[in-house]
């Protein structure tokens, strides 16, 4: 919980010196400031809802329904074609997804987080992992994104 508190309070310290222009601005391959953010946001929410999804017992198709965790760079590329909110939006719309996982990991015992396979889609993995690496790892790598971009 702390990683996750820690790197996003971050992110959002930069996130909240972009400015309209600068979110318009390629950063990362052919991404911009707010292409990438769209990333962050559906990872952020997806990871949620299959912690959810799960713990309802319910099958689902992860990453997404369509892709495998191979193609990955696909279904980021489509989530960036079709989510056309802007930039302050996603901004406010990945607050309420970090809110949601620190939610999230506070309702969960130690059992619940760390056991391995705990839900099928997880595999041999702790849900733990599953967050960490859809929040803290991503809010980590995009910060250092933006800082670019802001220098």
């Amino acid at each position: 919980m702390d990683l996750v508190t820690t790197t996003s309070r971050k992110l959002f310290e930069d996130l909240d010196r972009v400015d309209a222009k600068i979110a318009a601005q390629v950063c990362v391959d052919d991404w911009t400031v707010r292409d990438l953010l769209t990333v962050r946001v559906w990872w952020t929410e997806h990871v949620i809802d299959w912690v959810e999804a799960g713990e309802r017992d319910e099958e689902f198709d992860v990453p997404a329904p369509g892709y495998g965790w191979g193609e990955t760079p696909a279904l980021n590329q489509a989530t960036v074609e079709t989510d056309d909110r802007a930039f302050p939006e996603l901004v406010a719309r990945l607050r309420e997804g970090v809110a949601r996982v620190l939610a999230t990991i506070e309702r969960l015992d130690d059992r619940a987080l760390l056991e391995p396979g705990r839900f099928a889609w997880a595999g041999k993995y702790p849900i733990a992992r599953w967050i960490s690496m859809n929040t803290a790892t991503q809010y980590a790598s995009a910060r250092a994104i933006v800082r670019r971009r802001l220098a």
